[in-house]
């Protein structure tokens, strides 16, 4: 497939942090969340650079950045295995429906196999349909039965206990 050719990914260094932040902006617009970007470059720099929490991916197409994406070790523990969380997969419109995303997850999915991970899991906004009927159309699972939810630092510092 000439597209596979001309799509490239590569693991983000610490020089494409402004890069790396550009993007995530970019997708807090997509996702209609542009007020909950607080972090800053900075931030980026520590987290992913510095203390290497999470893997952040560049994809690029014929020389172009496309999009990226973010994962980062999970641990399932009834089947005693490490698996990926994606946290972030994101193409720029000009990329859409070309049949990128598909190469794009492959891509994903073959780096982590050879990094020993043996699932991947990631969800996705309700209202988002282009991403739940992408991802229907590789036959990804649903998970049922269970509900997400998070703290945030005021609510960590809240039911923290010394």
């Amino acid at each position: 497939m000439e597209s596979n050719r001309c799509f490239k990914v590569r693991t983000a260094a610490e020089e494409d942090v402004p890069l790396m932040f550009q993007l995530i902006n970019e997708m807090a617009l997509y996702e209609k969340r542009p007020q909950d970007m607080t972090g800053s470059e900075d931030d980026l720099r520590y987290w992913i650079c510095e203390r290497k929490t999470a893997t952040m991916l560049i994809a690029e197409f014929n020389g172009q950045t496309a999009g990226y994406a973010i994962y980062y070790p999970a641990f399932g523990s009834f089947a005693a295995m490490g698996k990926v969380h994606l946290e972030d997969i994101f193409l720029r419109e000009q990329f859409r429906n070309q049949g990128l995303g598909k190469i794009f997850i492959g891509k994903i999915a073959a780096r982590i196999i050879s990094e020993g991970y043996r699932a991947l899991e990631w969800n996705c906004l309700a209202w988002n349909r282009m991403g739940i009927g992408f991802y229907e159309r590789l036959d990804a699972r649903k998970e049922s039965g269970r509900e997400y939810f998070f703290f945030e630092k005021a609510d960590l510092e809240r039911v923290a206990v010394p």
